[in-house]
């Protein structure tokens, strides 16, 4: 047809692996066929016609096209902006329920295919995205404190990892700060975080309302050429351009994209800085993960990538990213975490991290001459990295020494992967993955394991967060005690814990548990 809107298509997602074509020009107009797989015309009876594909629906989620295209029988529905920052959605749980916001602010998954269960989505980095009601906006859903609601302010509890299921042709929401933990509902609705053993109480089949647009925050700036393109094609009306209610502590989503250099460009605001990163001799070909601290709070997790990672951070070269930053006062450290790699065994020598403040062209340095890799045990994928004035970093990276006592119960030991964050006056060290140079950690009954963790000082401790990330009850693990201790002022804290790691509360099994320092509550 010469008329392309006769062949734009709306795709409804079926829970039973099929999809609906509704005519996107003229609504309640579906594709349909007879019994002998021809287009049905007037004189096809109603007992044969189908109108739903039964065959796999495989969606390839947040892409920048979109059709419905046949392949061996198999039809492939490419959906733009299903998760783009700024569409408006519908996390279906089956055929004519939604995930929706109750009045008393919890969430149900038996709600109303409506306006009611409508959600904006608010693009964090690749693949993390947070879900604000339109009819309550400023309300997320959240998973914390083993609740699982939509009392969430955009915090990090408000960030989900957005797993998607390919055969079902759904998405799972797992939890950014809670890993492990899934948003998931109870037979009678109520939502609840849950563990994934592989039933279906956690599948959503997503349905766009309104789709959104690309440009999350952190992706790296792009030409001018690049800038007017975008605009034409892509950037909503300025009337969509509603600010989010965030609290300070967090990183707002951005809207679009802007280029630092670019003439036609508009002038900055007050929260918008340049984050410049130079790569040494050895490269990662990986988006990274940036955390931002200044005094007055914290910014992150913030993605620095693209979708061609190929072209990141390369031997000699400063890549740019530009991004929003609401007000966490004077900033005085930055963590860099290393994304998932092309080459497992490769590492990078990451030189130097310069933030760039685009109104007043102030410039923080972080000097860093360090190396990452997820292969080699000798080196750690995460580092801090102090803000270095005058020459001189404005405090110390300190080494904490970690010692990890497992109790003298039957069973007590594990394989797990265990995780610690150690929280002190002037921030906390993020969730550090305990392993020991070149030998697998196991955490044996009655033995102690020690470990590192390397950071900017802290501070005086106030507490840890432990977590353990047991599959199955076989591995579940009964930490008695950690201790922590400090070289620098040759002080320990001792953190009491005697339970096992995940443990059932309230009918929720958590996963993780913070400890205070003994006499400390």
């Amino acid at each position: 047809s010469k008329d392309k809107s006769c062949c734009e298509l709306c795709v409804h997602l079926q829970p039973n692996s099929c999809a609906i074509l509704e005519s996107a020009r003229n609504p309640g107009h579906t594709v349909m066929f007879n019994l002998q797989g021809k287009v049905a015309d007037e004189e096809t009876g109603y007992a044969g016609i189908s109108k739903e594909f039964v065959v796999h629906v495989k969606v390839r989620f947040g892409l920048t096209w979109r059709k419905a295209t046949i392949d061996k029988g198999l039809i492939i529905v490419h959906l733009k902006g299903m998760f783009h920052h700024g569409a408006i959605i519908l996390l279906n749980t089956n055929h004519c329920q939604a995930l929706t916001l109750r009045s008393d602010g919890g969430c149900s998954g038996a709600g109303q295919q409506q306006q009611e269960s409508y959600w904006r989505v608010h693009k964090i980095g690749s693949g993390v995205c947070m879900f604000e009601s339109v009819r309550n906006p400023g309300m997320y859903l959240k998973i914390k404190d083993g609740q699982c609601n939509a009392t969430g302010t955009g915090d990090e509890y408000c960030h989900f990892k957005i797993e998607k299921n390919w055969e079902a042709g759904s998405v799972s929401l797992e939890s950014v700060r809670s890993k492990g933990m899934y948003v998931g509902f109870l037979p009678d609705g109520q939502t609840k975080p849950v563990i994934n053993i592989g039933e279906s109480n956690i599948f959503f089949y997503p349905q766009v309302i309104k789709f959104g647009w690309e440009k999350p925050m952190g992706t790296p700036a792009e030409t001018n050429q690049e800038k007017k393109d975008f605009r034409k094609s892509e950037h909503p009306p300025a009337k969509a351009q509603r600010q989010t209610s965030q609290r300070p502590l967090v990183f707002p989503p951005s809207e679009e994209m802007r280029n630092p250099q670019g003439g036609e460009c508009p002038l900055p605001s007050s929260d918008e800085w340049k984050v410049s990163v130079l790569t040494g001799s050895a490269g990662a070909q990986t988006n990274v993960t940036l955390w931002i601290y200044g005094d007055g709070g914290a910014a992150g997790p913030i993605t620095l990538g693209k979708e061609n990672r190929k072209q990141l951070f390369l031997p000699r070269q400063e890549d740019e990213f530009q991004v929003k930053l609401k007000s966490i006062g004077n900033i005085y450290k930055i963590r860099i975490e290393l994304g998932e790699l092309l080459n497992k065994q490769s590492q990078w020598n990451l030189q130097r991290v310069t933030l760039q403040h685009l109104m007043s062209k102030k410039t923080l340095n972080f000097p860093a001459n360090t190396w990452l890799s997820k292969s080699d045990d000798d080196r750690d994928f995460v580092c801090e990295i102090p803000l270095v004035e005058a020459g001189k970093p404005i405090y110390p990276i300190i080494v904490y020494h970690v010692y990890v006592y497992t109790g003298d119960l039957e069973q007590a030991d594990t394989h797990s992967a265990v995780y610690l964050c150690i929280y002190g006056k002037r921030g906390d060290s993020g969730l550090r993955l305990l392993r020991k140079s070149g030998i697998p950690v196991k955490f044996l009954k009655g033995k102690v394991n020690a470990f590192e963790v390397k950071a900017v000082s802290l501070g005086k401790l106030q507490k840890v967060l432990l977590r353990c990330e047991a599959n199955s009850k076989s591995q579940y693990w009964y930490c008695d005690k950690v201790i922590v201790r400090e070289d620098e002022n040759n002080s320990e804290y001792v953190f009491n814990c005697e339970r096992w790691l995940p443990f059932m509360s309230k009918g929720v099994i958590h996963s993780e548990i913070e400890l205070y320092p003994q006499g400390k509550f």
